[in-house]
């Protein structure tokens, strides 16, 4: 991904509705968890084609501002929507993190809306799922 592919994140409103800042939040943090060190991506709100764009050019940015051996956290448990373009953009940002050689980790906690859609489309056998950011940071085998 690329920062052309993922345009200016404050661009995106809809005609009808709130500026997409107003429906999704996303903030970025580094953390450190017995002795591993990750910078997590936390998203709450709606991902939606209103809101997409914002977290395809968080993520990119996060990719960008990695560390030596930091690990890249998506942290979708605040989400309380996730369309099918938030699942487009999850299997982007996954394919772009294998082509860059970056780890990148996905939490999702098991009793939100997040879990079915990608449950129902497969996409749980192709990303890194974690229950929290702690289970995420731990070393995979």
């Amino acid at each position: 991904m690329h920062e052309s592919d993922v345009g200016d994140p404050n661009s995106v409103f809809d005609a009808q509705g709130p500026p997409a800042e107003q429906v999704v939040r996303i903030d970025t943090a580094r953390v450190v968890h017995d002795r591993a060190k990750a910078l997590v991506v936390t998203v709450a709100g709606e991902i939606d084609l209103l809101t997409v764009k914002r977290l395809c050019f968080a993520v990119s940015a996060g990719f960008d501002q990695l560390g030596d051996d930091e690990i890249l956290i998506v942290d979708l448990t605040g989400v309380t929507f996730l369309g099918s373009p938030g699942l487009q953009a999850l299997v982007d940002v996954t394919n772009a993190a294998r082509r860059r050689r970056e780890p990148l980790r996905i939490v999702v906690d098991q009793n939100r809306p997040v879990i079915r859609p990608i449950q129902i489309t497969g996409l749980d056998s192709v990303l890194a799922l974690f229950d929290t950011v702690e289970h995420a940071m731990q070393p995979t085998s």
